[in-house]
């Protein structure tokens, strides 16, 4: 399977997201050479990174690629604003008034074709019954397909005031059954699990202002051997009128089976991806003048999309964006 075809089902729509919060929360690492404490600081720039604060539930259809919140989910009870969105793309129905119950799984928002769970770990689990929510599978890559994706976005994260950021999480899948049968075309049905850190050119003097990369950080996909791509690849996704560059999974999990229904543990080095994503873009004829002090990193998404019918489970927990410097404090 060529790298074209398989980011060809990546069609998350892009969502303005209006969020409050401050992160750049602080810890410290390491020892010197006397045995003592190193003062060596980073920075957390995820607001909620265990989603404690819950999410605005957006609409199933977008206006004018805007979500539109219909509900606010919390898996404890609490008066703070929400800065995640749980999107639920092309599905017949949202979560439309969700009722909060105990289940397997945690705290637990359940439609019956779709579910977010919570459990007292902070692991997130992601459920999508797509033997319910298609009435019948798909037989055209131009027709739409279902996204069950949480989102947030972040705040002054610009590559040019830090040498190191670092991304992180785990990501267990624990169900992948493909129930398409004799109908099953891999060029247009695949179940994945995906991770994508959305960025922006934002130098006025680089003659590619304004223009956007999705980075592709670790996914799964049911067509490759164990789940995971081999092979980074870059293509401009129309859904999004935006550039997309995805790493090869086994580097970054450090793995070459994801469908094993163990933890693995997804790293980046932001900087260095983005130089990966570049070079390939320009290679492509793409983003000619940008450098990777040019890009703040603006959100992410995780979650499942499924151009096939599909029956998925996914868990994720410890999401982490870490700078080596205060980039709120530069306010």
């Amino acid at each position: 399977m060529n790298q074209i075809m398989r980011f060809l089902f990546v069609g998350g729509m892009l969502v303005v997201m209006a969020v409050s919060g401050c992160s750049g929360q602080a810890r410290n690492e390491g020892d010197d050479d006397n045995g003592g404490q190193i003062v060596k600081k980073s920075y957390e720039q995820i607001d909620d990174p265990t989603l404690e604060r819950g999410m605005e539930l957006l609409a199933p259809v977008a206006v004018n690629a805007v979500g539109v919140p219909v509900d606010t989910l919390r898996f404890v009870d609490g008066s703070a604003a929400p800065l995640w969105h749980l999107c639920c793309w092309n599905f017949e129905n949202g979560l439309s008034k969700g009722i909060r119950k105990d289940a397997k799984y945690g705290v637990t928002f359940d439609d019956g074709t779709y579910s977010i769970s919570r459990d007292d770990k902070n692991v997130i689990t992601m459920v999508v019954y797509g033997s319910k929510a298609y009435k019948e599978h798909r037989t055209e890559g131009s027709q739409p397909w279902i996204n069950f994706l949480i989102e947030t976005s972040f705040h002054n994260v610009d590559l040019k005031n830090c040498k190191s950021l670092v991304f992180s999480y785990d990501l267990a899948i624990l169900k992948c059954e493909n129930l398409m049968g004799d109908s099953y075309n891999t060029n247009i049905h695949a179940a994945q699990c995906l991770a994508y850190l959305y960025m922006r050119n934002t130098n006025p003097a680089s003659e590619d202002y304004m223009k956007s990369l999705w980075l592709g950080v670790g996914s799964f996909d049911n067509r490759d051997a164990g789940g995971v791509s081999l092979n980074p690849g870059t293509m401009w996704d129309v859904g999004t009128s935006t550039y997309m560059y995805g790493l090869a999974d086994d580097k970054i999990f450090n793995t070459k089976k994801l469908d094993d229904t163990k933890w693995h543990t997804c790293k980046v080095h932001v900087r260095s991806a983005v130089e990966e994503a570049i070079k390939s873009l320009k290679a492509n004829g793409y983003m000619k003048t940008s450098v990777p002090d040019d890009f703040t990193v603006m959100g992410m998404n995780y979650g499942w999309e499924l151009p096939g019918t599909f029956d998925v489970i996914s868990q994720v927990r410890n999401f982490s964006l870490v700078s080596d410097t205060d980039l709120q404090g530069m306010k």
